[in-house]
């Protein structure tokens, strides 16, 4: 008589196989991940350094309007300006000009203090110096971007310039971002104009 029952055998994943498929599954995750951190610090960073071309751009919206400050009991106007730091890399001071001296004097002219807190949207890198074609200083330590009535432009005065003179003739650059990673250009030029890209970060792409 032919036998027409078959035997069956039930085959299941060996343990070496398991082991190579959740090694896979972990290699997977764990670039996805990365990949998302890096997405992430990335944008923090774009919404940082737009954040920071605002405070300059109202620095000028206020310089050019009429704000008044009580000065002992007097209203008066004033000039309007940001002032960065190398050694305060994560700060950001709007300040009002109230002696006219082209310089922040802390604490009294003090307006706002921005403060990059979280330490993946990047810190200040470098302040840049700019005129012409010239390759960019970046060995300047602070600077003072001042905003005069009734013009819109821009007035520089870094470490070592002439406070009461005319300031320093060309563009400024604020590069921000990590060391040896991601970074953004915000480039102040002398018009009043405000850039952000990534032509002025190391290693300068002009």
């Amino acid at each position: 008589m032919k036998n027409f029952l078959s035997k069956q055998t039930q085959k299941g994943f060996t343990l070496i196989e398991l082991i190579v498929v959740v090694a896979i599954i972990a290699v997977i995750s764990a670039l996805s991940l990365f990949n998302s951190s890096k997405l992430n610090s990335s944008v923090l960073l774009s919404n940082t350094a737009y954040e920071v071309g605002l405070i300059i751009r109202d620095a000028q919206v206020a310089g050019l309007g009429a704000k008044v400050i009580s000065t002992g009991g007097i209203a008066t106007t004033s000039n309007q300006g940001v002032y960065f730091d190398i050694t305060k890399p994560e700060q950001v001071v709007f300040f009002a000009d109230l002696n006219r001296n082209n310089t922040y004097d802390a604490p009294i002219e003090q307006s706002q203090v921005y403060n990059i807190e979280n330490k993946r949207a990047g810190k200040i890198l470098s302040i840049c110096k700019k005129t012409g074609s010239n390759d960019p200083d970046c060995n300047v330590m602070d600077v003072n971007i001042i905003f005069k009535r009734p013009n819109p432009e821009a007035y520089f005065y870094p470490i070592g310039q002439d406070k009461f003179g005319q300031g320093y003739i060309g563009n400024i650059v604020i590069n921000m971002g990590f060391t040896d990673g991601e970074c953004k250009s915000i480039i102040v030029y002398k018009t009043g104009a405000i850039e952000i890209n990534k032509t002025y970060c190391p290693p300068i792409t002009n």
